[in-house]
């Protein structure tokens, strides 16, 4: 039996009435869930789902993972859609469809479970995680049971780690999707929260919270509303972070707020953990830590050769996590030799640290000059009157490229001001164009959408088709 079924199985005998799900609405013991998951399982059949198909989900965290246990039960494959804006632009074999029938689970029972499936042994793809880097362009990795495996049998290497926690990002990431097998490993409320506001933060606080988890953005919103709405989480300990790095305006903000220690994860979706690092005052930002022992990561050339320590290149990695590759036209293709190309420059130092230094899609080069838009980014962050702000490439002129910031703000902002702090930080390299917009277009885990913001400019301010 798959490990978070066994999970269930286990808990719901020997504690039935202790909570498996907590939403800000509604909450589920052990045996309601194994009731619900029963019922849900019960209702894909009778929709008509077989094995060898794909079902994609757009449903609620809680609901969510209700239909996530079902379909491990059926021995289906699953795609989460949460929190994807177009989802035209996906595309899958065999799909069944959105479960958008699934609300709040009943909690009456008990609900006999119908005959299992079975997947095709520990390299069957159970679920797509769909990734997208900077560009916003969805592509689908394909998920193995082993792979699934690996990270949670060392799961506090990869992400969770037994405490009490809030993961802010949702199911349809690898970290969401862990940290709620984690909570039905270890017996305790999966606390399943669809938005960052008041009500999931009071949630949160009424069950002892003791790490808050998530990108940069999600958890620098979790601390806004914590502070506008006056919520305290007295037992928190740790936040944890993963999917770009904290600026230093936001540990200054975590250490003012709440004042405990950071974690931050590097990994990826295809890759997993990476490395983890725990952060202070002192602690050179880009630095994330040495690197796991089971992952095997290089710097590379241009033309694939690993480069000296201290010398910058390109990164790659394997990892026995890894994903078995992307879905393209129906097929998984492998990464080639096993290699997986986070898109990411760095360096390791002599002692073992990966230092990073910036996105190899996302450096601007401005004339020779290559500028990583995320220092531009970091440098605003704060000035009085910006709400959000991302570097992006323009090129007014063919052949002549500029940085831009795109800018959210509100009217009191002086841009001029802002471009002078630029100009004095970043003598070189700084922004040459500032554009207002409502707002900045980012993944799940808060990414700048920067490739988005510079075809926009084009047909928006250039009037490029």
């Amino acid at each position: 039996m798959i490990a978070p079924l066994a999970h269930l199985q286990r808990h719901a005998s020997e504690q039935p009435g202790s909570l498996a799900i907590v939403t800000p609405t509604y909450s589920l013991t052990f045996r309601q869930l194994a009731d619900a998951v029963a019922a849900a399982a019960a209702a894909l059949l009778t929709r008509g789902v077989r094995p060898g198909q794909l079902v994609a989900l757009d449903l609620p965290a809680g609901a969510e993972w209700v239909v996530d246990l079902a379909l491990l039960h059926l021995g289906l494959a699953s795609v989460s859609l949460r929190g994807v804006s177009d989802k035209r632009a996906i595309r899958f074999d065999h799909l069944v469809g959105e479960a958008s029938g699934f609300n709040a689970p009943g909690t009456a029972g008990p609900h006999p479970l119908p005959p299992g499936g079975s997947f095709d042994g520990p390299d069957a793809i159970f679920r797509y995680l769909l990734t997208s880097g900077t560009t916003g362009a969805p592509r689908s990795a394909a998920y193995s049971l082993r792979a699934f495996e690996y990270r949670m049998a060392d799961g506090a290497a990869h992400w969770t780690d037994g405490r009490p926690e809030l993961t802010l990002i949702g199911l349809s990431t690898t970290g969401g999707f862990h940290a709620a097998a984690a909570s039905l490993e270890l017996g305790v409320p999966y606390l399943a929260v669809d938005a960052i506001d008041a009500a999931s933060l009071r949630l949160a606080a009424r069950h002892g919270i003791r790490v808050l988890c998530g990108s940069p953005a999600q958890v620098a919103r979790a601390l806004q509303v914590m502070q506008a709405e006056s919520i305290e989480l007295p037992e928190l300990e740790e936040i944890r972070l993963a999917g770009a790095l904290p600026s230093t305006l936001l540990l200054d903000f975590i250490a003012s707020t709440v004042g405990v220690e950071v974690r931050n994860v590097y990994g990826s979706t295809e890759g997993g953990g990476v490395s983890q690092i725990r952060l202070t005052a002192e602690t050179d930002r880009e630095d994330v830590g040495t690197v796991l022992p089971d992952v095997e990561l290089q710097i590379v050339d241009p033309s694939g050769r690993p480069v000296e320590p201290g010398v910058e290149g390109s990164i790659r990695y394997r990892t026995p996590g890894q994903v078995s590759g992307y879905l393209v036209d129906g097929i998984v293709e492998p990464f080639e030799d096993g290699w997986f190309m986070p898109g990411d420059r760095g360096r390791l130092t002599p002692e073992g640290h990966l230092v990073l230094a910036g996105r190899e899609s996302e450096l601007l080069n401005l004339g020779g000059v290559k500028v990583d838009p995320q220092r531009i980014d970091d440098i605003a962050a704060g000035f009085p009157g910006l709400i959000d702000s991302a570097a992006f490439a323009i090129e007014r002129r063919p052949g002549i490229p500029e940085a831009a910031l795109a800018v959210v703000s509100t009217p009191e902002c002086d841009l001029r001001g802002l471009d002078r702090l630029l100009r004095t930080q970043m003598p070189t390299g700084h922004p040459t164009a500032f554009w207002r917009i409502d707002g900045i277009p980012r993944s799940r885990l808060g990414k700048p959408f920067r490739g988005q913001l510079t075809e926009a400019y084009d047909r928006v301010v250039l009037k490029r088709v």
